[in-house]
C-alpha cells in the first residue's frame, strides 16, 4: 500500500463506521458461488478488513474463529467495536505486506483491497502462506471489463483530483455526486447492480461515492490480470466469476 492510502481510507471508515444489512447482500455477491455456511466451524483470516463488515457474517454463520487486520488506528478502532460480541475474532493493526502466518488458516479472504496496493502480488503471496493445504482463497477486486464508460470520467477525476485535495473537500464532492446519483437512479434500468444500488439510503450511496474518490491507487482489471494474481503460487484456481458485470471474485485453493 502506498505510503497514506491506508489513510484515507480510515478518514472514511471514522465517518461511516455502521453495518447495515445491505452489505450481507453485497459480500454474499463477492463470494459467489460459495455462501456463508462454506465458513461453518472454519478459521478465517480478513485482510484490509475496514469496519469488520465481512467479517461478521461469517462469524455469525458459525466459523470458529478469525483474524481480521487493517492499517489504520481509527479503523481498527471501529473494526474491534463492530465486531466486539465475537471473542472468537481478533482485530489486529497489521499491514498485509506484514502479514506472517504460515499454514494456519482455513480460509483467507481479501475484499475490496488488492486493487489499491502498490504491490498486490506480495499480498497474495502472503495470504496463500498463510493458508492450510486444502484451504481457499478468495478475492474480489475491480473489473476493467464493465466499467469502460464510467472510467472515461470517473478515474480522471479520482486520480487527478478528489485523491489529491484535502479529504473533507472530497466527501463534498461526493454529497454532490451522490445527489446526481440518486437522480439517475429515478430513470427505469434492467442492471440487477442498479437495483442494488437503489437499496442504499442517501447515506449509504453516499459512503460508496466517497470510496471510489478517496484512493490513489484504483486499479481496474482485466480478467487475464487477475489471474496472474495466483500464478506461480501453490493454488488451484477453481473460479473467476464476473460479479455484477464490473468486478471479479476469483476463488482459489491451495
Amino acid at each position: 500500500m502506498i505510503q497514506g492510502t491506508e489513510k484515507h481510507f480510515g478518514f472514511e471508515w471514522d465517518i461511516y463506521r455502521e453495518i447495515i444489512p445491505l452489505h450481507k447482500k453485497q459480500f454474499l455477491g463477492w463470494i459467489n458461488p460459495l455462501d456463508l455456511s462454506f465458513f461453518k466451524g472454519k478459521r478465517f483470516v480478513d485482510a484490509g478488513c475496514g469496519i469488520g463488515r465481512n467479517s461478521l457474517w461469517p462469524l455469525e454463520a458459525g466459523a470458529s474463529s478469525a483474524v481480521a487486520f487493517d492499517f489504520d488506528e481509527r479503523t481498527v478502532s471501529v473494526a474491534r467495536e463492530n465486531l466486539k460480541p465475537y471473542s472468537n475474532c481478533e482485530v489486529r493493526y497489521q499491514s498485509i505486506y506484514d502479514f506472517s502466518s504460515e499454514n494456519e488458516f482455513d480460509i483467507a479472504f481479501c475484499i475490496g483491497v488488492l486493487h489499491h496496493l502498490s504491490d498486490p502480488k506480495q499480498a497474495v503471496r502472503n495470504l496463500v502462506r498463510s493458508l492450510k493445504p486444502g484451504g481457499t482463497l478468495i478475492l474480489w477486486v475491480y473489473a476493467r471489463e464493465g466499467n469502460g464508460r464510467y472510467l472515461w470520467w470517473f478515474n480522471p477525476l479520482r486520480s487527478l483530483i478528489t485523491s489529491r485535495i484535502p479529504l473533507s473537500w472530497t466527501r463534498l464532492v461526493s454529497i454532490f455526486l451522490t445527489l446526481l446519483l440518486k437522480f439517475y437512479l429515478w430513470i427505469p434500468h434492467r442492471s440487477p447492480y442498479i437495483h442494488l444500488l437503489k437499496e442504499r439510503s442517501f447515506r449509504h450511496a453516499e459512503a460508496m461515492v466517497f470510496d471510489q474518490l478517496l484512493p490513489p491507487i484504483a486499479n481496474y482489471w482485466t480478467k487475464a490480470e487477475v489471474a496472474a494474481l495466483v500464478e506461480g503460487l501453490p493454488v488451484t484456481l477453481k473460479h473467476l466469476v464476473h460479479t455484477n458485470s464490473i468486478s471479479w471474485t476469483l476463488i482459489a485453493e491451495k
